[in-house]
């Protein structure tokens, strides 16, 4: 079996390493601590200056499993290269955790294993060790993510647009720093507002009258100079059309046109309303499903014919 063994935890880049070693068949039963002390010696010889202590580092590889927290996962000295390594793999050797290291460390988030951490920054959400934290360990966005009619992207990359949560998360960071376990200053400000939002409602309800002992509500108070101001102005009309002018009724087209230049062919529409579902928007008589309205408003008629003008008109 080859595997690929890197270095380049919390160091500068001159200090990065990376070594590809044929594990030989008597080592595949054996503590993957061979592969770490192999690893350690040659790169000390390399950089007898910044040399490694093999006790104080641990080999981490891939975690694909659905019932993990962690994408990634730390090897122990009872792990065999036959259990953990995949051929042509890659083998990271970081720092040991801290709660593993002896020495205390602090309390685990829940869920997670001991001295890790779940990163909060946009986009990234991983979690980290933070003994092996860095400039440069984290990639993700700048900026909150936007929702909008089904669509979801980066307000910081808005040139990449998905439908699904995992897209979005698979949309590269545009930025590179230390992971946090602190959330952006941008939620913290929006979990302000929702804290003063609810507070509010609960002052509202906490001063409205309250059942009797009877059970019965208090009849609600009559606002008897609401009921008495006059209704709402009716909703204007759209401006009229010059004269010889007229808007066409069809579905999907909707477009001003010349009178005196209607032919036969001068609309091109569809046959059937459209239909809005979960918000999904079908042209019925097309067959086509779009998320996007403007992608929607798009789709080209499946019917020609002249224009015909809105029943207003």
């Amino acid at each position: 079996m080859k595997i690929i063994v890197l270095y380049d935890a919390c160091a500068s880049a001159e200090l990065h390493h990376k070594l590809a070693i044929t594990l030989p068949a008597k080592w595949m039963d054996q503590s993957v601590d061979k592969v770490k002390d192999l690893f350690v010696g040659a790169y000390n010889k390399k950089f007898p200056s910044a040399p490694l202590e093999a006790d104080a580092l641990v080999l981490q590889v891939r975690d694909a499993s659905p019932f993990t927290v962690a994408d990634t996962k730390l090897l122990k000295s009872t792990d065999t290269p036959a259990k953990v390594f995949e051929e042509k793999g890659e083998v990271r050797l970081v720092p040991k955790p801290a709660a593993a290291a002896g020495g205390g460390g602090g309390a685990a988030a829940p869920g997670l294993p001991p001295g890790m951490l779940r990163c909060k920054n946009y986009g990234c959400q991983k979690v980290y060790d933070p003994s092996a934290n860095c400039d440069g360990a984290c990639r993700h966005h700048k900026a909150g993510p936007i929702f909008h009619d089904t669509r979801k992207w980066w307000s910081c990359c808005e040139e990449k647009k998905v439908y699904s949560f995992d897209e979005l998360f698979e949309i590269p960071g545009c930025t590179a720093g230390l992971h946090s376990d602190a959330p952006p200053a941008e939620e913290l400000r929006k979990q302000e507002a929702l804290a003063a939002a609810t507070a509010a409602a609960l002052d509202i309800h906490s001063s409205a009258a309250k059942p009797g002992a009877d059970g019965r509500a208090p009849p609600p108070k009559q606002n008897v100079e609401a009921q008495s101001a006059a209704p709402p102005a009716a909703r204007p009309k759209r401006p009229p059309l010059p004269p010889g002018r007229a808007r066409c009724k069809h579905f999907g087209c909707q477009v001003e046109y010349s009178i005196a230049d209607n032919g036969p062919t001068s609309c091109r529409y569809h046959a059937s309303a459209p239909v809005f579902h979960e918000g999904a928007k079908k042209w019925v008589c097309c067959g086509v499903k779009k998320y996007d309205f403007d992608e929607f408003l798009a789709v080209p008629g499946c019917v020609t014919g002249p224009h015909e003008p809105e029943d207003d008109e």
